[in-house]
């Protein structure tokens, strides 16, 4: 398809937002980046990952087993520019401008003639979505980190583009077939979102299969393409089917939370007659979980999340904003109705869509979650733009003047909101939430590298999370010695581990009896320390405020 200039505008507006400052925005790096770096850089230099394990087809990590191909897409890149952030960022903000693309060319299979014309230029749903798309902060925010839900969802998007392709050109099936297995291996909560998503394509589109199936010519590709899909899948449902696949299911699950089940056990407490079959039926666990399974997956529609405030977690949101903009929040409902009563199958796939895109999301313990659900954003932007269009054709009657002017007031509006929110990603955010992307940790490895052999023991807060992996990657801590030195916790009630010494360095909470160690560093995050110490050094968030702070205890006289 020929690139039009208003497209390659769209484009390079997405490439500005998501490539510049980009290892030094997010500010810091955490430690499931720093995961995904570091074991790329083990491959590279032994052959295993952190573990020792050779060329997994997942990823102990902390116990929460990764999903490889993210490990292996940045691989290459790490191998040529070395271990950075920005290299470890650099495939998800790549991936996420070809989504960008892949959102215009998918609109267009899907919504061709779907377009209004003000001031006798048209504008097509295809470049409006596109256009909303480039601009999310639900997107641009995980573009912009080493998120694998990214890079899922552009594996994702390519999966279905090439599933409507094929329904002119059966070769593409083969393609389709291979873009959803990628999807599998690259982020957990796809694993329940695409196979749902191939079932409503199937549904939607089963006479022209049977069709293709009838005629030999287009049978070989819809067969090779099954069986191929079927094949790679195998060592997927292996996985998923064991004890490590089910451990990582049930640390995130809704299930992980007991607040249903005590909520359900104390109100049946408190009942007339606990004991009754009626009592019983009213509280027990099921339908308390399905409650609360209803209440996270309704959650991820609601204003609050979606414009106002979204995401709890500070991760995974910018302060003041939501997942969209405020000024879309009418767009976005009216585009919702219109799914809502059109009968087309492009607009019944999209409603579909739109449904089951938090489905992954509210099977956890935390909704709304922005990152889980991160699939949503082009069923969203869509939506968006059909409630947009759909505005601006109700407004035919009135003059063109009138309505040009109207769609400038909604363009300003925009700018305004999308200042604001560059403005806080850059200015404000790392000052708010610095805590967030784990900062200072490249500073504390440049401050230890140089003195780490001076101490017997080097002792570090582990109030932040994983900073084994934090300190192995800005060290870039030979491979070779943490296959062999990392001494790895039990799991936890969620069921991960963490990292608690490798070499001379130890990870724990800091306590009094850490100071009494000779010849010992210890670097302190919030901890309490012994009256009367002074620091040898302090290291700062962006706002100010200290992040560790060093001391130093004295040798052993003999």
């Amino acid at each position: 398809m020929k690139l039009s200039k208003d497209l390659i505008i769209v484009l390079l507006l997405a490439a500005l937002l998501r490539l510049p400052f980009l290892g030094q925005y997010p500010a810091g790096l955490n430690a499931d980046e720093a995961a995904l770096g570091y074991n790329a850089y083990s491959l590279i230099q032994t052959g295993a990952d952190e573990h020792g394990v050779s060329w997994p087809l997942v990823f102990r990590s902390f116990d929460d087993y990764k999903p490889p191909l993210y490990v292996y897409i940045v691989l290459p890149f790490v191998y040529l520019f070395g271990l950075t952030p920005f290299v470890v960022r650099l495939p998800s903000a790549l991936l996420g401008i070809a989504t960008v693309y892949l959102t215009y060319l998918l609109t267009h299979q899907l919504f061709p003639k779907k377009e209004i014309v003000l001031n006798k230029k048209k504008l097509s749903l295809s470049l409006l979505a596109t256009f909303l798309l480039a601009i999310s902060p639900w997107h641009l925010h995980f573009s912009r980190g080493a998120w694998e839900v990214n890079v899922a969802l552009f594996f994702l998007t390519l999966g279905l583009y090439t599933f409507f392709k094929a329904l002119n050109s059966p070769r593409f099936y083969i393609l389709s077939a291979l873009s959803f297995v990628a999807s599998l291996y690259t982020y957990h909560s796809i694993r329940i979102i695409a196979p749902l998503l191939l079932l409503v394509l199937v549904i939607l589109h089963h006479k022209q299969l049977l069709t293709q199936l009838k005629n030999s010519a287009s049978r070989g590709f819809l067969l090779v393409a099954f069986v191929l899909g079927l094949f790679l899948t195998l060592p997927l449902a292996s996985q998923m089917l064991s004890q490590e696949g089910q451990s990582r299911f049930s640390g995130v699950s809704i299930f992980a939370d007991s607040g249903p089940l005590w909520e359900a056990l104390e109100k049946r407490r408190l009942s007339p007659d606990p004991d009754s079959l009626l009592t019983r039926l009213r509280y027990n666990r099921y339908l308390s979980y399905s409650k609360r399974f209803v209440e996270n997956y309704l959650s991820h529609y609601q204003p609050d999340f979606l414009f106002i405030s979204g995401d709890e977690i500070a991760r995974s949101k910018v302060p003041g904003f939501g997942q969209s903009f405020v000024i879309f929040a009418p767009f976005f409902y009216l585009g919702l109705v219109v799914l809502f009563f059109k009968r087309t199958s492009a607009h019944r796939f999209l409603f579909a869509w739109l449904l089951l895109a938090p489905l992954a999301a509210a099977l956890t313990f935390q909704s709304p979650h922005a990152l889980r659900s991160q699939n949503m954003v082009i069923p969203f932007s869509l939506t968006l733009g059909i409630g947009i269009l759909t505005f601006f054709s109700w407004l035919k009657g009135f003059k063109p003047k009138s309505v040009l002017i109207i769609f400038v007031l909604l363009g300003l509006l925009t700018a305004k909101h999308f200042i604001s929110y560059i403005n806080s990603y850059y200015f404000h955010y790392p000052k708010v939430y610095p805590f967030a992307w784990q900062y200072g940790f490249d500073q504390l490895a440049e401050y230890l590298s140089p003195i780490q052999s001076d101490y017997d023991t080097i002792v570090i807060s582990d109030r932040y999370d994983q900073p084994y992996i934090l300190l192995a990657f800005f060290l870039k801590y030979d491979p070779n010695r943490l296959q062999q030195e990392l001494v790895f916790s039990d799991r936890d009630n969620f069921g991960f581990s963490t990292g608690r010494s490798f070499g001379n360095y130890k990870f724990h909470r800091i306590t009094d009896q850490d100071f009494d160690l000779p010849n010992t560093l210890i670097v302190v995050a919030d901890e309490p320390v012994p009256d009367g110490l002074t620091p040898i050094h302090t290291l700062y968030y962006p706002n100010q405020q200290p992040v560790f702070t060093i001391y130093q205890t004295s040798k052993l006289v003999e």
